[in-house]
């Protein structure tokens, strides 16, 4: 099972191939730069529409040069996907780390899954499952014990604070956070606007603190909500 450490370590075997002896940053390798790109064309007319020409003309590169890179669509697909998730998971790492209350971290995370919905959607979802199931596969395993892995800290750390209860099932509340946020990103029901997937993960949101909270940690929240309010 891969932990996020082992998708941290992906940025250095599988996108600096081959793996140097001291993994560059991610900056210096000029892969970042295609993969980037070629992301943009693929949230901008599909996965299944972008062609290997049309990623050579918009990075003014000739094909000979893209396959010394990458061996066809499907390996650049799978590169710039993991690429992509890698390095939004890393920005929530680090950005909900910067908080160290545990509730501001909830409400961080929150904020970086609506911003996630806006420039993403969920439509390039759909079609890397249907035309790329191998690595839909891996997303959806990395994705998985990233967000547990996430969750079961903060829920550690929250008990910690004594702003979570300390009965708490930490396992079983991890993965019912975890399916909770995963329906609501995923439900195909609720359209392409982001707002109103936004507004019910901010609802689950609340309702997962009320239900996990200390007397401590309700106060807490309360204060958070009024200031929010101000």
């Amino acid at each position: 099972m891969e932990t996020f450490s082992d998708i941290k370590r992906f940025l250095c075997v599988r996108l600096l191939r081959p793996l140097p002896a001291e993994c560059p940053p991610m900056e210096i390798d000029p892969r970042h730069t295609i993969l980037t790109r070629a992301m943009g064309l693929f949230q901008k007319f599909g996965l299944r529409a972008v062609t290997m020409d049309d990623v050579s003309k918009e990075l003014a590169m000739s094909k000979k040069t893209l396959y010394i890179y990458f061996s066809n669509k499907t390996d650049l697909v799978d590169q710039a996907v993991k690429f992509l998730f890698a390095h939004k998971s890393k920005q929530f790492i680090d950005q909900a780390s910067l908080h160290e209350n545990a509730v501001d971290e909830l409400f961080e995370v929150q904020r970086i899954q609506e911003e996630v919905l806006k420039n993403y959607g969920i439509r390039m979802l759909f079609s890397l499952r249907k035309y790329h199931p191998e690595t839909y596969e891996w997303m959806m395993t990395a994705r998985r014990n990233m967000m547990i892995e996430a969750t079961t800290a903060n829920l550690q750390r929250g008990i910690a604070q004594k702003l979570y209860r300390e009965d708490l099932s930490i396992k079983d509340v991890a993965l019912i956070r975890y399916n909770t946020m995963v329906g609501i990103m995923e439900d195909p029901l609720l359209g392409d606007d982001p707002a109103p997937r936004g507004a019910l993960l901010h609802y689950s949101l609340l309702l997962h603190i009320r239900a996990i909270a200390s007397a401590q940690g309700l106060v807490y929240l309360q204060e958070f909500q009024q200031h929010k309010t101000l």
